[in-house]
């Protein structure tokens, strides 16, 4: 049996995957980041910036998205990222720009959409409403 921690994994591989076939369209040199880079999942050297691919596996029922920016007692996600560009794959692709996203997450600090989450409760994010995404 495939534990929770593996299935997210190879969903996120997945994700990972067809963000990069996207991206080779116009910028056929980008490529995946092999192994765990805190930076960002994809490079596009074409551009010189790298791009962060996420999903939300309770979206459908929460119309959310969880932008994590605390885990385990530091920084993490977001609030550490190098990426220029999110690529979040929901009910369907949504490309944000990093600073876009940060701005839209800034004003539910400290508010009821400003959550524990994750696996074992141990990060921190905002839960963003999926209309404030467009």
């Amino acid at each position: 049996m495939i534990s929770k921690f593996q299935q997210d994994l190879k969903n996120g591989k997945e994700y990972e995957s067809k963000a990069l076939a996207h991206i080779q369209l116009k910028y056929p040199k980008a490529y995946i980041i092999d192994g765990y880079c805190l930076d960002w999942d994809i490079y596009i050297p074409e551009l010189k910036i790298g791009v962060e691919v996420k999903s939300d596996a309770q979206y459908q029922k929460t119309e959310n998205f969880y932008v994590e920016y605390f885990c385990n007692g530091k920084p993490s996600g977001i609030a550490t990222t190098k990426a220029d560009i999110y690529y979040i794959y929901l009910d369907k692709l949504y490309i944000i720009k990093t600073k876009d996203l940060k701005d839209k997450c800034r004003k539910y600090i400290n508010t009821n959409r400003d959550k524990k989450g994750g696996d074992n409760m141990a990060s921190k994010g905002i839960i963003l409403p999926l209309n404030e995404l467009l």
